[in-house]
This record gives structure tokens, sequence and C-alpha cells, in this order.
């Protein structure tokens, strides 16, 4: 009997900037079938700080271009040359390239696209652009075989702007417990025990979208009801300002912008209350981060699936604020606990990566079906 030639999945990134979302897709690529598919890795971008996550077993390429715009001949040269089977993007101007190329190649390949972010945050970050990207959304999301997105807001919106649910999938972010509870059976070394506070902790790209900058100027004169800390994990191109408005609001001996950290998860668990301000988000992983490490959560309405993790998550784990005043009120609410190790996970089963990997991979497999 001839076996069956495995089908080839190439994924695809603008970089390997370090953002949830795609650590997403490389944690789908690290753990799919490799007894039915071949998976291979292609970014727009070599830079980034990701690239230690991926398998190394897996073929990498870079297309070593700036960014997704001046890519396109170059990806389609790439596409032509390694005719995958399926490929799998994240992104929208991600995306978009890919299936704008849809017609240029074998009929028989398929396209899995991720919306992690809500359409909306691109209209008001590119309002220039606004109808051109709507117009993407409605030409080209419907050549996808499947459109993923971890929270329900997006598929609305999508929805809204005349996009066809035909081909929607609903998939929430994969956590892994075991990588980020790997420590915790050892003492949280983090913050000096013996002083007596209320230990906050952030954790984001910096910048304006993740509203770390709102956060900063609703602190300024809070008038907490006991001392207090808070960290904020992470670099971006708003560190610059960040560090201003802390020396401008005199909070410098209370806020610390602690850099990107590869592992921010014993901060994580030895908060007494993790913060989301962000202005938008898709899925926030961050927040589910937080979560398995046994840590309640404050976050803004406009945090996209957060309404949707508070709904799986415990009873008050996950606190939603309309407004920054109502944020700040309940952080007066937070007591301090002084945690010697990692409290027991609030995490959702239904965000645990191996129920996400599996499904992801029953996704590939019904599109595989379909060539």
């Amino acid at each position: 009997m001839i076996p069956t030639k495995k089908k080839k999945v190439l994924f695809v990134l603008p970089s390997l900037a370090s953002g949830g979302a795609e650590r997403v897709l490389i944690n789908f690529m690290n753990g799919i079938d490799r007894e039915e598919y071949e998976p291979e890795f292609l970014c727009v971008c070599n830079e980034g700080e990701l690239r230690g996550l991926i398998d190394p077993s897996i073929p990498f390429k870079s297309l070593n271009r700036p960014n997704v715009l001046f890519s396109v001949p170059h990806l389609y040269q790439q596409l032509k040359k390694s005719r995958p089977d399926i490929v799998v993007s994240t992104m929208a101007h991600m995306n978009y390239a890919v299936l704008s190329l849809r017609r240029f190649l074998p009929k028989k390949t398929r396209f899995i696209v991720r919306e992690a972010i809500t359409p909306s945050f691109y209209f008001k970050k590119y309002p220039r652009w606004a109808y051109l990207l709507k117009k993407m959304y409605r030409r080209q999301y419907p050549k996808a075989s499947v459109v993923l997105s971890p929270t329900e807001t997006v598929f609305k919106q999508l929805k809204v702007l005349g996009v066809p649910r035909d081909n929607f999938m609903l998939l929430h972010n994969p956590v892994d417990m075991g990588r980020i509870r790997e420590g915790e059976k050892s003492p949280l070394a983090v913050f000096d025990p013996s002083q007596e506070k209320v230990r906050f902790v952030a954790c984001g790209r910096l910048g304006v979208q993740k509203g770390f900058d709102r956060l900063i100027d609703a602190l300024k004169g809070a008038g907490l009801p006991f001392d207090w800390s808070l960290h904020i994990i992470g670099e971006g191109d708003e560190r610059e300002n960040l560090e201003k408005m802390i020396a401008e609001n005199g909070l410098k001996d209370r806020i610390t912008l602690t850099g990107l950290l590869e592992k921010p998860w014993p901060y994580f668990a030895a908060a007494d209350c993790f913060l989301l301000p962000s202005r938008f988000e898709g899925l926030p992983n961050v927040v589910l981060e937080a979560l398995a490490c046994g840590t309640n959560v404050i976050a803004t309405r406009e945090s996209g699936g957060i309404s949707e993790i508070a709904v799986y998550a415990p009873d008050e784990a996950v606190t939603i604020v309309g407004n920054m005043d109502d944020f700040v009120a309940e952080m007066a609410k937070v007591r301090s606990h002084n945690k010697p190790g990692f409290a027991p996970s609030l995490l959702p089963v239904a965000f645990r990566k191996d129920v996400i990997q599996n499904t992801f991979n029953t996704i590939v497999d019904q599109v595989a079906e379909t060539i």
C-alpha cells in the first residue's frame, strides 16, 4: 500500500514581533498533526523576539521585506515555489495579501485566515483608509475556506460590514498552562515581601492601543487608600511618552516600565490584580494568562472579547468597567495578598491549550478534506 502524501501547510506572519496574534499562530503551527501534515513557516520581516518559539524542525523562511505592502510580489513567488496545500495567516493586512493572490495559485490551494482584532480598531487607527479596508474585508474574506476569530465581537463587526458568516469559526486563544506555571513550586521572588503594598501589574506592547497612557493619567492624584505599585511589562514606540507622563505626574516611585520579559508570568502570579486599560483588543491573551496564574483582572469594556472571558471565568475573577474613573474605583477595592507562590488557576477549561489545539487540528482536517 502506497503511503498517503502529507499535505503541506504554510503558516504566514508579517513579523516575529512579540504580540498575542503572532504567538497564537506559532503555537497552532507547532501543535499541528505531523502524521498528516508538513508545516512550513514564512514571515515577511525577520525581526522580532519570537523566533525561539518556533519548533526548530519546521522549515523557516523570511522574505526580508520591511512590511507586507512591499512584500506582495515576493510573497507570490514564495507561494508559487512552496506550493502549499493550505495557507494559514493572521492579522488583517497579512490576510488581505495572501487572499489577493488566491487566483494566481493552484485551484486546490485552501486558505485559513485568523482575525484577532476588531475591524473597528483599524478604521480608527487609519481613518483615511477606512473605506478601502472595509472593501477589502468584503471582497477578500469570503475567499477563505475558514475565517477564525477568538471572539464573537469580531464576527459581529464583520457581519455589519457585509461579510457573509458562511465561513466563520470561533476559536479561542490557547493558553499553555504548563509553560506559564512551570515554576509554580518555587517561591516567587519578584517583589520584596517585607514591603506591605498592593501590587498591580499590566503587560502589553507600549502603544496607544493598550491605553497605558490613560491609566497613568487616571492614577495622577487618584488617592488610592493604600500604598501601591504598578509594573508595566513590555516595549514599544510609546515608551518615551509614558516615561514623560510618569515623571510629570509624580509617579516615578510607584510606576515602573519593566521592559519586555520573555517569561512575565511570575509577575502576573505575584500581583494582587492584573490591569488591562486597552482601547481595542481581540481576545486579550494577557488576561487569560493572568487568570492562569490565579490573579484577578480589571479591564476596560473596549477590550474586545473581555466580556466573553468573564462569562467563562469564576465569579468576580474579571471586573469590567466603562471608564477610567470606574477603573480606579475598582483598583481601590483590591487588597494585598503578599503571595508566596502561584495561586490556584482561574483559567476556564475552554481556553486550555490542548482543547484549542485539538479544535484547530480538526478545522485543518476539515479544510484538507475539500482539496
